[in-house]
């Protein structure tokens, strides 16, 4: 046996990076969080706020301070390169959404550069260490055109722009 590192777990990034990480990640603990919402699948106002209500319930819960609300809408294919920007902009690792719906039904995505936490069920997806960074690429890369969508055809939806809102 060998005490050589595996080049396997190199993944493109610069030596040391990766251990590095896994340090920063066991010693930070994170006191903020961003709630990120998929417009579409509220269908009203009311479901909105109730969302990022009980997002906020949620944040509470955990210690966790809310640094920004996302909501994204339909059109914006760019969501996960969006939240990720916002995430290294506010310092945060923790995402906090209604449910997997508003990923897409797949927390991996997020998985690959933040914690995420759903309100219903109230479930942890822990941060993946040592992601290739052709999956993290992946993670960034512009949606799907058909994302799921809860609403059914032919209904209106109220926003459907990004938006971003700090709060205190």
């Amino acid at each position: 046996m060998t005490d050589a590192p595996d080049p396997s777990l190199d993944d493109g990034y610069p030596q040391g990076l990766c251990e590095a990480l896994d340090r920063a990640r066991a010693a930070a603990k994170p006191d903020k969080a961003v709630i990120y919402i998929f417009r579409p699948l509220l269908t009203t106002k009311a479901q909105l706020d109730w969302a990022e209500f009980h997002a906020r319930q949620r944040a509470h819960t955990l210690g966790l301070r809310v640094s920004h609300v996302l909501t994204v809408g339909k059109a914006d294919q760019d969501r996960m390169r969006t939240l990720w920007r916002l995430l290294r902009q506010t310092d945060c690792a923790v995402v906090i959404t209604p449910s997997l719906a508003h990923m897409g039904g797949n927390p991996r995505r997020v998985t690959a550069f933040a914690e995420l936490h759903t309100v219903h069920p109230a479930e942890c997806h822990h941060w993946r260490t040592r992601v290739p960074r052709c999956e993290l690429d992946e993670a960034l890369a512009l949606e799907p055109q058909n994302h799921s969508d809860a609403r059914e055809p032919g209904e209106e939806v109220i926003q459907n722009d990004v938006t971003a809102s700090k709060t205190a």
